[in-house]
């Protein structure tokens, strides 16, 4: 099932829809057991809401200290889940063979099952099949997916989703707000940081749905390398394969502008790049999954949402800036796949002079200043051993109409 298909949302909806409703007449008769021996979780299989899901994940091991969690995860998002801390069994399931996914969790023999999606009927068909003992997940406005579960839980779109994630957890019982953490396994630094001094990351790919409406013109790219121009700093374009080429293109583009530049394809996984982010000064990133990780690790990172709403998705973390379009066109993405009938480019309308002001701001530069650089952040050595590294709550994300947009985001 490929992420960001309108042919699998139409199938979802207008087969699913019917289907989960048929199922459902049986109905659940769970019981909830407030101390579950084994306990399934179904996360969202983009990258970005997962590694979000740790705060919630940290907070179910606090309420069942004993039991054993374990996620159940596709291709998209299985190496982002390894990052997460708390988890005992992480199983990648087939999502789009139905009869081998439920088998995959019925043979789990769950106590409880948790459905973290906010808009797919299949995984709710999943969870009502799934054979827990109770089974806890969203009822979203006008999807029609709520009558699997033997508790539902209303999904918002006036919040951010790590929210809506706690929320969860909450009807379970949790009293804490646990922030987003990740744990870095072990391992040598990445090669390529032997070649790089001073390391800004810019990250210009989308994914999912119409992605190339989240993206920043390439000129963009070229224009904010060259403000941020300093000794000793390479500009490190990071994309996955399937991007390669057109990061290759945007790499000859600072080459021809004499922009030391060098570019690092994601084919070992997320946990390079979280490795690379550790030494980075400053991460330029569109919405998408490499900008939450970078938020949750610490880097400084400066957020270019366009269509996608800040209150919603924007980046989580202790240094951060939520760039939106300054004429407030933007921000309508809410589930990720609401597009007017004949969307425009609002991407465009945010500035290379925004992200610099940004970046001064996040850099502790009162001005521009291209001859003088903050100096690499501290701590951020590569881990020998397993490192968790933790980020503090940070207050809610403001509702459309709150704090200007490029305005830093309060730690």
């Amino acid at each position: 099932m490929r992420r960001g298909s309108s042919l699998n949302r139409f199938l979802d909806y207008y087969l699913g829809i019917p289907l989960l409703n048929l199922l459902a007449v049986f109905g659940r008769r769970g019981r909830y057991c407030e101390r579950p021996d084994r306990v399934g979780i179904l996360f969202n299989p983009a990258l970005g809401d997962t590694l979000l899901a740790s705060g919630p994940v940290q907070e179910l091991r606090n309420l069942y200290p004993e039991a054993k969690l374990i996620a159940f995860v596709t291709d998209a998002n299985s190496a982002a889940a390894h990052l997460l801390p708390c988890l005992d069994t992480i199983e990648l399931f087939p999502v789009a063979q139905p009869l081998r996914a439920i088998r995959a969790i019925r043979n789990r023999r769950l106590d409880l099952m948790l459905d973290l999606t906010a808009w797919q009927r299949i995984t709710a068909i999943y969870t009502l099949l799934s054979g827990a003992g109770f089974a806890i997940g969203f009822e979203t406005a006008h999807q029609h997916r709520h009558r699997g579960y033997d508790r539902s839980v209303p999904h918002r779109g006036d919040c951010h989703e790590i929210e809506n994630l706690r929320r969860i957890t909450q009807s379970l019982g949790s009293q804490s707000a646990s922030a987003p953490r990740l744990s870095i396994p072990p391992g040598a630094a990445p090669r390529i940081l032997a070649h790089c001094g001073r390391i800004v990351v810019f990250h210009a790919w989308a994914s999912g749905s119409r992605a190339r409406l989240r993206e920043w013109p390439a000129a963009a790219w070229v224009e904010l390398a060259q403000r941020l121009r300093a000794p000793g700093r390479v500009f490190l374009l990071t994309a996955s394969p399937a991007d390669e080429p057109r990061c290759d293109s945007l790499f000859q583009m600072f080459l021809e502008q004499g922009i030391p530049a060098r570019m690092l394809i994601g084919r070992d996984g997320i946990t390079e790049v979280a490795r690379v982010l550790a030494h980075a000064e400053l991460l330029v990133s569109v919405n998408t999954g490499i900008m939450h990780l970078g938020a949750i690790l610490g880097v400084p990172t400066i957020a270019l949402n366009g269509p996608t709403a800040v209150h919603r998705w924007g980046a989580l973390g202790p240094r951060v800036a939520n760039l939106s379009p300054p004429d407030g066109s933007g921000g309508f993405l809410d589930l990720g796949f609401e597009y007017p009938r004949r969307p425009i480019d609002v991407m465009c309308k945010i500035t290379p002079a925004q992200a610099m002001e940004a970046a001064h701001r996040l850099l502790g530069v009162s001005r521009p200043n291209p001859s003088s650089s903050p100096a690499p952040r501290s701590g951020a050595e590569v881990p020998n051993a397993r490192r968790e590294i933790a980020v503090e709550p940070v207050n809610p994300m403001p509702h459309p109409g709150g704090p200007a947009a490029g305005t830093p985001w309060p730690a």
